[in-house]
């Protein structure tokens, strides 16, 4: 490829993507502090993700990264022809002069980077990430790519294309998606994001910023959180669609000197993410590794294959063979993690109240002292709108347990739990008594100490 063939194929990416906008390739201004005519690869003018705009592209095909003399000549073609924004688009990629100058510079001015060599395997353009038979349709935003192999909780990821996930996240630029299942029509976008705030600060410094996010066809209601956390090595900014049954949400984890470019990488999203319902059908699949579990021996191993063959039928409605798979899997590996994680919850779900606290009982009993268990059921009961159960069971927990360390975990997620509840003054005692506790049996300079402490100090 050389600069030509990439100065067209970005200016075809900016058609595609941004059709109601008039974009001109080669244009002439004449500056307004200069008073000569100024040449633009890429001039865009319209509304995009609900603003009137009118941006300057400039596209460097080089064979180095782009330095801060590259980027100071932007910053000023970009004042002398009054454009709202400026994006400097290469190859390769900047210096981390080039960047600071970017962002503490001349704000209107964003830098990225696309490269259209070959993508990776299992990386592509577009998802349809789904939670149950819900589904957004979710074209990638401009030099990213979206990754169907390495999730997290099971979704998609996005970043920059041409890297994979691990790169991506020691960068601390990538996103990705999540469902929020809404037990009532009444719950919104601002109920996610005071549970999720409580979650955050939780043991952490955190200052949090909400800001509108932008306008959608279907008039769908949009948010972005940006959160600044002490123990993060980056920005995490969180941006929710309100859908009628479903809160669709992007978790975006950047640089505060990349904030501006990714930023608007995550209104694109919000403003493009296209509501559908699914329809499956997993029968030969099912087939399929049920033909492989003839030839596994190993316990665990059949255990995962049981595990997905009743997801594959959750995603059918069959109920009946959900349960009798999620029983396979545990007749092989009784404290298979996720099996129970999900046994705990399809119980809930049909109100078979009396099944999920079994198998909450049996998930807790596989790690009682690691805190990830009792985060889960928190989650999981809260998810499906029963605090109360959870509520009685971690004190059931509490009254026929004698280790301290599992008691000063249940103490501690007991604060947490009433905390996200809103009953704060209950809150207290079991921070208080789960110090108490972990100082019977943890080293003096434990991490908790440092949690607890901020949690008692508000």
């Amino acid at each position: 490829m050389n600069w030509k063939k990439y100065e067209t194929e970005i200016l075809e990416y900016f058609q595609q993507t941004y059709p109601e906008t008039t974009i001109t390739f080669d244009k002439k201004i004449v500056g307004r502090i200069s008073k000569v005519e100024r040449q633009i690869d890429i001039f865009i003018e319209g509304e995009i993700a609900g603003y009137e705009i009118k941006i300057v592209v400039d596209c460097k095909f080089f064979s180095k990264n782009i330095d801060v003399r590259e980027v100071g000549t932007f910053c000023s073609l970009v004042e002398d022809v009054d454009a709202h924004q400026g994006v400097l688009i290469t190859n390769k990629g900047f210096t981390p002069g080039a960047i600071n100058m970017a962002f503490y510079g001349n704000q209107k001015v964003e830098l990225d980077i696309l490269n259209f060599d070959k993508i990776k395997e299992f990386q592509s353009f577009l998802a349809i990430p789904y939670v149950g038979d819900f589904s957004v349709f979710l074209p990638a935003p401009f030099g990213w790519v979206l990754d169907i192999k390495n999730t997290v909780n099971s979704f998609a990821t996005l970043f920059q294309r041409g890297l994979t996930l691990k790169k991506a996240q020691k960068k601390d630029e990538w996103m990705y998606v999540q469902f929020w299942k809404k037990n009532a029509p009444e719950l919104t976008i601002n109920d996610l994001i005071e549970l999720q705030n409580d979650y955050i600060q939780n043991g952490t410094k955190a200052k949090f910023e909400c800001k509108a996010g932008p306008k959608r066809k279907d008039d769908s209601k949009t948010k972005i959180r940006i959160a600044t956390v002490e123990s993060y090595p980056s920005l995490e900014v969180t941006g929710f669609v309100e859908f009628e049954e479903v809160i669709f949400y992007i978790v975006l984890f950047t640089p505060v000197e990349l904030l501006n470019k990714n930023l608007r990488k995550l209104e694109y999203l919000l403003s493009v993410a296209t509501p559908m319902k699914m329809h499956f059908d997993n029968t030969k699949v099912i087939q399929q590794v049920l033909n492989e579990l003839t030839k596994i021996k190993n316990l665990e191993e059949r255990a995962n294959k049981y595990n997905q063959i009743a997801i594959w039928y959750k995603e059918m409605k069959d109920v009946e063979n959900t349960f009798l798979y999620f029983e396979k899997a545990l007749e092989d590996f009784p404290t298979h993690y996720f099996t129970l994680k999900s046994l705990i919850r399809e119980n809930l779900i049909l109100k078979r109240f009396e099944q999920a606290n079994k198998y909450s009982l049996l998930f807790f009993e596989v790690a009682p002292k690691n805190p990830q268990t009792p985060q889960d059921l928190i989650e999981i009961y809260l998810d499906e709108n029963n605090p109360a159960l959870l509520n009685e069971f971690f004190l059931y927990q509490l009254k026929n347990q004698n280790d301290f360390e599992i008691l000063g975990n249940i103490n501690y997620h007991l604060g947490l739990f009433n905390n996200i509840t809103y009953n704060e003054d209950k809150a207290i005692p079991y921070f208080k008594t789960a110090e108490e506790n972990f100082k019977k049996v943890l080293n003096a300079n434990h991490p908790v100490f440092e949690n607890l402490k901020t949690l008692l100090n508000g």
